[in-house]
Formats: structure tokens, C-alpha cells, sequence
């Protein structure tokens, strides 16, 4: 049975998950087990035989820790520093150790609770970043996002900002991301990973670095978190790169909890998009508005970046569009529209550029970069009335999610095209200049395709703004 975002977001809080890590993180540093994963295991052995065959209740596991909190304050001196459950036969060296470990027991916990309250990715990020800096007392820190349909990371500088993308393998986050072992780098300029150009360019002198990987439930790398130079000059110890691991792994679950947030809220605005668009069909609407209306609002329910409406002319074989003051007729079968056209199935290509069936052309003629294309077709019953070309989506290739929500809008949008007198007037007959015409556009232009390599110019996308579109004149 597959899990949805609303299903997991429903499991965490239902089960009270979060105060359970939470404990098993407090528990961990208070013991410095040499083996944690049997001393979690043995805690919560102990606390399943502490039920007594009861079943598990959300609200024990708040109580369990407002206990390892209550028992930590109990051990604390006079100074109130946390005195851990270490052995008595621990070394003088071990106990200062153990000392400054558990100093930072309180904020690294306090850290995890804040990042855990996140949910919003952007927020989430900011709130690791800035706990991270706290804890271990830093300069700055970044974190780097694995994307899934490349080879790179992602440095997520500000909600709506470019990414900026690293390869992996590249440089000392690169590194990191492949290898999955933390790093710490004493002097950053005898490395020969490190790349000394922003240091240059803004004139910052980074010095020490200490960089390690994010990863999730399945133990999978998804990100790393890098921290650049302690504050007082010195550099970062092992007990910092032991709370860098700690800081990773509560970078893991929140960045996670907030995609599928992300995700969830996802789904619910395709959903209103995707009401607001079928309501807006449904009503009185122009022929002019018609096609405007659809290519304006799809774009919203998938992400996407431009969009074309092809309407099919069966009598003259064309597909046309309407194009600022051109109605444009293409042949029925060329290009990427033309084959959607005539086979009635969906093309969906992830990389443009990889696929032969794409004209670069008219991007090299206008400037503009296509990456992915998702082309469907309009149907009315069996009848394939016309094709929606959709281009760009915000972030990776278009998915089958995007396919199925496109597809229920479609199946209202089809009937709906073809009743429309602007369908009625453009199939079957061209429009004459010397005749008043509905349409937006004044005139008809054939665009020729090169037969030789069967392809046809992929259409500009219009509809986002008439103005604009009106000033390309349509390539």
C-alpha cells in the first residue's frame, strides 16, 4: 500500500514519533555508549518491560523524556553542569571530555527541538543552520541538498534565489557527499579540495572547515551540512564533529518531515488550481478567453513555466494556435504537438535536449532554454481535439502525478474546446483576412517544417501575457 505525505505527517504526530528520537538522543549522549545502537535497543527493551504488556500510549513517550530531563538536573553540581552516568574507573582526561560533552547536552537538545518544529523546508534549513552555528559556536554554515534527477547538490540560498549546484565529487562538499564520511580540515588552504575563489571574490578568509553528511531513514545521503570556522580562532575537535553527526542525522528527519510537508501542501493547491480552472471553463467565458483562460491557469496545477494550445484542423491537417496577431497553422503531424496529435498519447521528456524529436532551433532564435516538455492530448469522447504543450516544470522533470492531474483537467477541457465556437470556426476552414473574424488574431501564417529531418519549430508558449506575446509575434 503506498504511503502519502498526509499519511506520514499523520503517523508522526499520531505516535508522538519525534519525543521518542528525542530520548533516545538525550539517553545516548548521557551514557557515551561505545556501541549506541545496543544501548537504544536495551533502553527501549527496558522501557517496553516497564509497561508491563500495556499497550504503547503517545503520551509515554513525553513522560519518558521529562524523566531523562529530570534525572539529568538531579546529577548536575553546584555550577550546574550535567554529571553523565560514566564509569567510575573513566580516565581524568575522559571525565573532562565527558564534561564539555555533557555542557552541551542542554542546547544540542534544544537545538533538535527547534529544528524539529520546522516544517516549511526553507524554514527548516534556516533553523539547522542557525542551531548548528549555536552549538558549535561557528563563523557560518550551509547545507547542501542532494537533487534527485542529477549529479549535484544544491546550496539553497534564499526561497525564489537560483540555486547555486555543486557536482558530486567536487570540491570538499562534493567530496563529502560521495565518500559519507564526515570531514574535518584543520586549515582549509592545505587541502587541495577546497576551492579558494570566494574567499577571493569577497575577500573572507575561511580557515577551518568541518563538513559531514546528511542522511535519511534508509541511510541514504541526501544532503551535507558544512560549518566554517569556530569563532575563537581555534579549530574543530572530535567532540565537534561528534555533535556535527548528531546535528546531521536531526538535519535528516526534519528536512525529510518538511518535504513531505511540502509535498502534502503540494497536492492541496494542484488541487485548488485545478478547481479553479475547471470552474472558470465552466462558466460564460468568450471564445477569446477560452484558450487564455487555460493557457494562463494550467501552468499553475503542474508548475510549469510556459504553455501552448494547439487546436486541431482535421479538414486542412494543421494544428493552429493563436499567437499574439497570428493564428499559426503548423502540419498535423509535425514536431512534438504533431505526433501527440496524431497517435492521441502523452509525450513526456525529462531533457529536452537529449531527445531527437526536439528542434533546438527556436530556443537558439529566442534566447530561451527549454528543459522539459510534457505534451497531451485533448480529447472530446475519442476525438483528439486538440494539444497542450507544457514546458518547464519549477523543479525536475514532469512526473505521473503531473500527468493524472493534467489529464483530469483535460477530460473537462475537451469537451468543453470543442463545443466552443472559437474550436467550430478554426476546423475545417482557414481564416480569411478579408473576413471579421472572432479570433484574436488577424491573420494566418504557414509555418513550414523541415520534412528532410521530420521535426517542426516547437511553439513559443503564450497566454501569460498577451502584451509580451504581442511583441515576440510569435518566435
Amino acid at each position: 500500500m503506498a504511503v502519502t505525505p498526509e499519511d506520514a505527517a499523520d503517523y508522526l504526530s499520531r505516535t508522538n514519533f519525534k519525543s521518542i528520537i528525542e530520548l533516545l538522543t538525550a539517553e545516548a549522549i548521557l551514557h557515551r555508549s561505545e556501541d549506541p545502537v545496543l544501548f537504544c535497543r536495551t533502553l527501549l527493551d527496558q522501557k517496553i518491560q516497564a509497561r508491563g504488556g500495556a499497550a504503547y500510549a503517545p503520551e509515554q513517550a513525553t513522560e519518558y523524556v521529562r524523566q531523562c530531563y529530570a534525572d539529568a538536573s538531579a546529577n548536575a553540581d553546584e555550577n550546574g553542569r550535567i554529571q553523565g552516568k560514566a564509569s567510575s574507573t573513566t580516565g581524568a582526561a575522559d571525565v573532562d571530555g565527558l564534561t564539555n560533552r555533557l555542557a552541551l547536552l542542554e542546547s544540542l537538545i534544544e537545538a533538535c527541538r527547534t529544528i524539529a518544529t520546522k516544517l516549511d523546508p526553507m524554514e527548516a534549513t534556516q533553523a539547522i543552520i542557525n542551531q548548528t552555528l549555536k552549538v558549535l559556536l561557528a563563523d557560518r554554515a550551509t547545507i547542501f541538498t542532494k537533487d534527485p534527477h542529477s549529479n549535484n547538490l544544491i546550496l539553497m540560498v534564499a526561497e525564489g534565489a537560483r540555486n547555486i549546484r555543486v557536482p558530486i565529487g567536487k570540491g570538499i562538499a562534493g567530496s563529502v557527499a560521495e565518500s559519507g564520511v564526515i570531514c574535518n580540515i584543520k586549515d582549509a588552504y592545505n587541502d587541495p579540495r577546497f576551492d579558494p575563489s570566494f574567499d577571493r571574490e569577497t575577500g573572507y578568509k575561511t580557515k577551518s572547515i568541518l563538513c559531514g553528511p546528511i542522511k535519511d531513514q534508509n541511510d541514504n545521503i541526501v544532503g551535507v551540512l558544512q560549518v566554517i570556522n569556530k569563532k575563537d580562532d581555534s579549530v574543530f575537535s572530535d567532540l565537534d564533529a561528534e555533535m556535527l553527526t548528531i546535528l546531521s542525522t536531526q538535519a535528516g528527519i526534519a528536512l525529510k518531515n518538511a518535504n513531505l510537508y511540502l509535498q502534502m501542501e503540494n497536492s492541496r493547491q494542484k488541487f485548488r488550481s485545478l478547481l479553479d480552472i475547471i470552474a472558470a471553463l465552466q462558466s460564460e467565458l468568450g471564445t477569446n478567453s477560452l484558450i487564455f483562460t487555460m493557457t494562463q491557469r494550467a501552468p499553475k496545477v503542474v508548475g510549469a513555466d510556459r504553455c501552448t494550445i494547439f487546436l486541431v484542423d482535421n479538414d486542412n491537417q494543421e494544428l493552429w494556435a493563436m499567437q499574439g496577431e497570428v493564428n499559426i497553422r503548423i502540419p498535423k503531424n509535425a514536431g512534438i504537438a504533431g505526433e501527440v496529435a496524431t497517435e492521441g498519447e502523452i509525450v513526456n521528456i525529462p531533457d529536452a535536449y537529449s531527445d531527437t524529436r526536439f528542434n533546438q532551433e527556436v530556443d537558439k532564435k529566442s534566447g530561451y532554454i527549454t528543459r522539459s516538455i510534457l505534451c497531451m492530448p485533448i480529447k472530446a469522447g475519442k476525438e483528439v481535439v486538440g494539444v497542450i504543450q507544457l514546458l518547464n516544470k519549477d523543479e525536475g522533470p514532469f512526473d505521473e502525478e503531473d500527468e493524472e492531474v493534467m489529464g483530469s483537467f483535460l477530460s473537462i477541457a475537451g469537451p468543453i474546446l470543442k463545443s466552443s465556437n472559437l474550436f467550430q470556426s478554426g476546423t475545417g476552414k482557414k481564416a480569411k483576412s478579408d473576413e471579421k473574424s472572432e479570433f484574436p488574431g488577424g491573420s494566418d501564417l504557414s509555418v513550414p517544417t523541415e520534412r528532410t529531418k521530420d521535426k517542426a519549430p516547437m511553439m513559443p508558449a503564450f497566454g501569460e501575457d498577451e502584451d509580451e506575446e504581442e511583441d515576440d509575434g510569435g518566435f
